[in-house]
């Protein structure tokens, strides 16, 4: 007989779908009224709360679905039967890779393991958004081309890509090309050194579609890669006075560190 203190933390396996959706079959969830709960990670309020019923498959396994129709407010969301976290199983998220939605918003909800071995979902809702795709690095030039896809805009007349100091107003600008929803802009490293290089500098990128539209964050959000910072790495770009390197931060948003060369 199976005592409370054997008992084993519900564990989900989750299939993900390319509209958004997620589906997690989950055992040791028998409780006829269970219900899967995802709760915002620092959200107080109730719509930091999700509760999906759990229904049962008949094979001592419960299932619960996240329809791509339920809106998941962007941040991370962890899961819970009851008060107990839920373990991480099969991940099976080949529906996410390559992802091209024909939508003017973009929902993004990958699955993952945390650190400490609980169950999460990595939530993004973007409208607009601009997709990072192929980054060229060009060491003989000093400069970066990035090229990606515009949802929920069309490139017009005027559009630029800019480099945004983090903590300044300082600001960089370089003309965007392409046609449609298609985009490409190349960045200088040499600009950017610019500035008093006394400690790291972090720039975010963003795009202006036209010169009257507002910026739009640069981030790479279409695929099953919940945190890319470890994953997608570039070479670092050095010249005898700075050090440049294109990265993503945690929530896969796309800048540019740069700093001195020590």
């Amino acid at each position: 007989m199976t005592t409370d203190t054997e008992r084993r933390a519900p564990r989900a396996h989750c299939i993900a779908d390319s509209a958004g959706g997620v589906t997690f079959d989950i055992a040791g969830a028998g409780a006829p009224d269970a219900v899967l709960v995802l709760k915002r990670r620092g959200g107080e309020a109730a719509a930091d709360e999700t509760r999906l019923p759990l229904t049962p498959s008949g094979d001592g396994t419960s299932r619960a679905v996240l329809p791509s129709t339920v809106e998941l407010a962007e941040g991370t969301w962890d899961a819970y039967v009851g008060d107990e976290a839920v373990e991480p199983g099969i991940r099976d998220l080949r529906a996410l890779v390559d992802r091209a939605p024909d939508a003017d918003r973009v929902a993004a909800r990958v699955p993952y393991p945390t650190v400490d071995g609980r169950l999460a979902v990595r939530s993004w809702l973007r409208a607009p958004h601009a997709e990072a795709g192929d980054i060229t690095l060009a060491p003989q030039r000093g400069a970066m081309t990035v090229q990606g896809v515009l949802y929920g805009a069309e490139l017009g007349e005027g559009a630029v890509a800019e480099a945004r100091l983090r903590g300044s107003t300082h600001v960089l600008r370089a003309p965007a090309s392409g046609g449609g929803r298609a985009f490409s802009f190349t960045l200088s490293f040499g600009a950017m050194a610019e500035q008093p290089l006394d400690k790291e500098q972090l720039w975010d990128l963003w795009l202006l579609p036209a010169a009257d539209a507002a910026g739009i964050r640069i981030a790479r959000l279409l695929d099953d890669v919940w945190d890319r910072r470890n994953i997608f790495v570039y070479p670092a770009q050095a010249t005898d006075t700075y050090r440049a390197l294109p990265c993503y931060k945690s929530d896969n948003e796309l800048c540019v560190r740069v700093g001195a060369v020590s």
